[in-house]
């Protein structure tokens, strides 16, 4: 009877066994080796690198606070002396087809328009003079930053003669010539990532094109 008890015992224990790994299955190693793998995977994800080389854009915003501090060395009264003196020197530029004059001055989308003007004055055989008589008043008007790019709007009041003859030297009459009293609004800017101070002629209107 012991030796039967015995072997009864040891069937039991056989079958706890395997229904034991029936229910938790066998380590075969396949799963600690994938885990690992992901975690491998994980860590070797490399961070998107810092280029110090490009420069942080500068503090974005409106009116001359933000300049001023995207701009530090900015001066009111030295920027308007400067754009009173643009002013003259684009129009005269303008009238006498300079382009050359006008490549220093304006930013590229501004001067394909001032070259298609000019461009059609000359096919049409016609010439343009502009006299400034008198600048009464220059302010400006707004002033933002974006992108490191400073842009300033500034207001003229100016009194203007303009003339346009035709291949003979004939006065052509056009509303747009003679004694004129002109308010023109115009917008400059400048790269602030570039050693170039010069600002450039982005943008022009008038009062009516705003309204």
């Amino acid at each position: 009877m012991p030796f039967i008890d015995i072997l009864i015992f040891a069937v039991i224990a056989v079958l706890l066994v395997l229904r034991l790994r029936s229910v938790l299955g066998q380590k075969t190693g396949y799963e600690d080796q994938s885990r690992g793998k992901e975690t491998a995977e994980r860590f070797e994800q490399k961070p998107i690198p810092i280029r110090p080389d490009v420069q942080a854009a500068a503090n974005d915003g409106h009116g001359m606070d933000a300049l001023r501090r995207a701009e530090p060395s900015f001066s009111e009264a030295q920027f308007l002396d400067g754009a009173k003196a643009a002013f003259g020197i684009i129009l005269s530029a303008y009238a006498e087809g300079d382009m050359a004059q006008l490549k220093r001055l304006l930013s590229y989308d501004l001067l394909q328009s001032f070259t298609q003007s000019i461009q059609q004055r000359a096919s049409d055989g016609e010439a343009l003079s502009i006299t400034i008589e008198d600048i009464s008043h220059v302010s400006i008007l707004n002033a933002q930053v974006f992108d490191n790019i400073a842009s300033v709007t500034v207001d003229f009041h100016s009194t203007q003669t303009r003339m346009i003859t035709d291949e003979g030297g004939n006065v052509i009459d056009d509303e747009g010539t003679g004694k004129l009293e002109l308010v023109d609004i115009w917008t400059f800017e400048r790269d602030l990532t570039l050693s170039d101070p010069n600002w450039k002629l982005a943008e022009t209107e008038s009062p009516e094109d705003e309204a």
